[in-house]
């Protein structure tokens, strides 16, 4: 079995879609049953659910830098990500808080319900991403490397130096476009109206220079 870099991203992405909603929903029914069984559920789940949404995060900043996304498909592609990275540093500071907590607080709760919301939003972009701009899909020329190093016997070092660049690079792109005011392009621009080139096009790199981005 191989897995190609682009592909970490969707592998993981299920664990915070799905502890972050038991966490909080454990946390909630604990409190509003005084259950500490369901409370310490939640707990456990938060906790997890970090984890989660680390490894996702940062598979998804790898996958960023993968793939082809243009115009519409790239305001959502920003957007997803930049959400994502909104809920990653709100579910770490949850588990942070809840790990020196017993009990949940209406805060904690009214943070976890807006995470919960974000996560959803953002897998409904991710959806879309890929079923309807054919984002990361060879037939629609998705993909802008089809010769990235993939997961199998003799390519595990290939394959981690190219994780690693694009890991970097995609932190590099996203603040570079949060810099420049592209926080949500795909709520914040008329659709249909394709959204300005935020990086120019380059001729293609060897990957020891750094892999290239998702093109705009």
């Amino acid at each position: 079995m191989t897995i190609r870099l682009e592909e970490m991203h969707p592998a993981l992405v299920h664990m915070p879609i799905v502890l972050l909603p038991l966490a909080v929903g454990a946390d909630w029914l604990g409190t509003t049953r005084d259950d500490d069984s369901l409370r310490e559920i939640g707990r456990t789940a938060i906790r997890l659910a970090a984890i989660g949404v680390l490894a996702s995060a940062a598979t998804g900043l790898v996958a960023g830098e993968e793939v082809n996304a243009e115009h519409e498909a790239h305001d959502m592609l920003t957007t997803h990500r930049n959400l994502n990275f909104a809920a990653t540093v709100t579910t770490v500071a949850m588990a942070a808080w809840r790990s020196r907590n017993e009990r949940p607080n209406a805060t904690y709760l009214a943070a976890g319900a807006a995470a919960v919301g974000v996560v959803s939003f953002t897998a409904y972009l991710g959806a879309k991403l890929v079923y309807q701009a054919g984002v990361a899909v060879q037939p629609a020329r998705g993909v802008y490397r089809p010769g990235a190093p993939t997961l199998r016997p003799g390519r595990l070092r290939a394959f981690a130096a190219a994780a690693a660049i694009d890991l970097v690079n995609g932190i590099r792109h996203m603040f570079d476009e949060v810099s420049n005011g592209r926080i949500v392009p795909y709520l914040s621009s008329p659709r249909g109206v394709s959204s300005p080139r935020a990086f120019r096009d380059e001729p293609p790199r060897p990957l020891r220079a750094g892999a290239r981005r998702f093109r705009s």
